[in-house]
């Protein structure tokens, strides 16, 4: 599989690095925040405790505003704590309230008896500079993280998204009439899905072009004869002198009536949808059917009458449709001025049944070609019809499986 900036993989890949570099990013702050604010806590218990051994070892006399501190800073104790701690620039002060820190400073504070307070003060330079140094090496070790993390999630989709590699490879080597089989070993469920469906596709389209090239040979073979009729009869009309005008344009409008014909049912059945089944009741269908041929019907003075029971079935409905337009327009087109057609449900039998009064012409599906799109369409959609008449009248019912 080709990979380049709109690479499908490669934009998973980067968007998922993006999110876990925001991850990391939020976490490095709050991780080092953390440490900050623990060195901190842990620095003010450090400057109390040397505050309370100061005042309870080494303080031995009442200290005023004005008294020298000097002594705490060389006292043994508190120069061992203070080098093992991270207080830095640390100042002793007595104040009558307790000192409130800055920003940059630390501080921890203890009455004393004469209602002062002794107060000692660390700036934060240790601390930030061991937070930096920290940080930074977390830093790093997230970076490292995510460069693996990277590429683990590359060599992981190149190995997932292979199977999508192989199927545009056999897409764009599949050619009408050969098998198209696309079968791998745990491809990931989606994956599978997609390569299901695509097979689906093929094989319907395999199916349309089976169909397409049927017609196409159906259609050559019928039509050719009525215009080889044509140019034969205009043959014999200009090498021959006894053939009367009327009596050619007769027989050429009879080829011509032929012909046309044979184009009505083509163009009536020239395609199949490609649709899958559901469920819709028959009478939605036909209704919309008759409300399109109003026109035709009421040009003609045709009445269409619907009786029974209406029902429900599972087939590709446009396609169903089709059909029915057809079978309707077919009984105007070919029942007598003035007449009933009569539609009839029948539920028990799932059938429908299209009768009218013969009007004197051929039908729709008296021909050859006729007959076999109306076979075709009747097996897509799962439908057995037959077709009967007399002198008077004619009809054609639908059994629907």
């Amino acid at each position: 599989m080709k990979t380049g900036f709109n690479s499908l993989k490669l934009k998973i890949v980067l968007l998922f690095s993006l999110l876990i570099a925001i991850a990391f990013a939020v976490n490095w702050q709050v991780a080092v925040r953390t440490i900050h604010e623990e060195k901190i806590d842990d620095l003010e218990k450090v400057l109390n405790h040397l505050l309370v051994e100061s005042k309870d070892e080494y303080i031995h006399e009442p200290l005023t505003l004005s008294s020298d501190l000097s002594f705490l800073y060389s006292i043994p104790h508190n120069v061992l704590i203070l080098k093992d701690s991270e207080a830095s620039h640390v100042r002793f002060k007595v104040g009558r309230v307790p000192y409130i820190p800055g920003d940059k400073e630390v501080s921890a504070s203890i009455p004393l008896e004469n209602n002062l307070f002794l107060n000692i003060i660390s700036d934060h330079d240790k601390i930030d500079a061991s937070v930096a140094k920290y940080g930074a090496k977390l830093g790093t070790r997230y970076l490292v993280s995510l460069l693996f993390v990277l590429i683990v999630s590359f060599l992981l989709l190149q190995r997932y998204m292979r199977p999508l590699a192989i199927l545009a490879e056999r897409a764009r080597g599949w050619k009408s009439g050969d098998p198209f089989e696309f079968t791998l070993n745990n491809p990931g469920q989606e994956i599978d899905e997609l390569s299901r469906a695509f097979s689906t596709l093929v094989h319907r389209l395999e199916g349309f072009r089976v169909k397409e090239k049927a017609l196409f040979k159906e259609m050559a073979h019928e039509l050719k004869t009525p215009i080889a009729l044509m140019r034969a009869r205009l043959d014999v009309y200009t090498n021959s002198d006894r053939i009367s005008k009327e009596k050619m344009v007769a027989e050429l409008g009879n080829d011509i009536e032929r012909l046309m014909s044979e184009l009505k049912n083509v163009l009536f059945f020239e395609s199949s949808d490609f649709e899958d089944s559901s469920s819709f009741e028959i009478a939605d269908v036909l209704y919309d059917v008759i409300s399109k041929v109003d026109i035709l019907t009421r040009r003609r003075g045709l009445r269409i009458n619907v009786s029974g029971e209406s029902f429900f079935v599972q087939a590709p409905r446009k396609l169903f449709g089709k059909l029915m337009t057809a079978l309707i327009e077919n009984a105007l087109t070919y029942a007598q001025e003035g007449s009933d057609i009569t539609v009839m449900f029948d539920p028990a039998q799932k059938s429908i049944r299209i009768a009218n009064q013969k009007g004197g012409e051929k039908y729709l599906f008296s021909s050859r070609i006729g007959q076999k799109m109306l076979d075709r369409i009747c097996k897509e959609i799962g439908i057995r019809y037959t077709i009967s008449g007399d002198e008077v009248s004619y009809r054609i019912d639908l059994f629907i499986r």
